[in-house]
């Protein structure tokens, strides 16, 4: 059963990511913004959580369980199809413009390179869930 109601009013927010330090620096850049923040290690740990508990926005490192570049894709479209409301921003190693347009059409709402800084992911969440003018 999914529960859709926010708690205190903050944002929920999903990491999908494997490294503890980046981990680590998010949590803390998005509790500082108020974010109510969940984390999975892995893809199958992310949908067993999304099962349970509705979330605004989750960042994505395409690299998790070392998701082949060519799985990313359906990856977006099972994660659009749980919640079409629910915002997406991907983290990969691959820049091209083609491939972030790809991302973009199957439904991530933000494309950031790998090389991004993590503040560039927090301006990429607060954009894509249209709070860029606060802070």
């Amino acid at each position: 059963m999914r529960l859709s109601d926010r708690e205190a009013g903050g944002r929920r927010l999903l990491l999908v990511e494997e490294d503890p330090h980046i981990i680590d620096e998010l949590r803390d850049l998005f509790a500082s913004r108020l974010f109510e923040c969940e984390v999975a290690l892995s893809v199958e740990t992310a949908l067993q959580i999304l099962n349970e508990r509705r979330m605004d926005c989750i960042v994505i490192d395409a690299a998790v369980d070392s998701i082949p570049s060519s799985a990313v894709p359906s990856l977006i479209k099972q994660l659009k199809e749980m919640d079409e409301e629910m915002h997406i921003v991907v983290f990969n190693g691959i820049s091209r413009k083609a491939t972030q347009r790809k991302m973009r059409r199957l439904g991530a709402d933000g494309y950031l390179s790998r090389k991004s800084d993590l503040p560039a992911v927090a301006r990429s969440v607060r954009r894509v869930l249209g709070m860029e003018e606060e802070e």
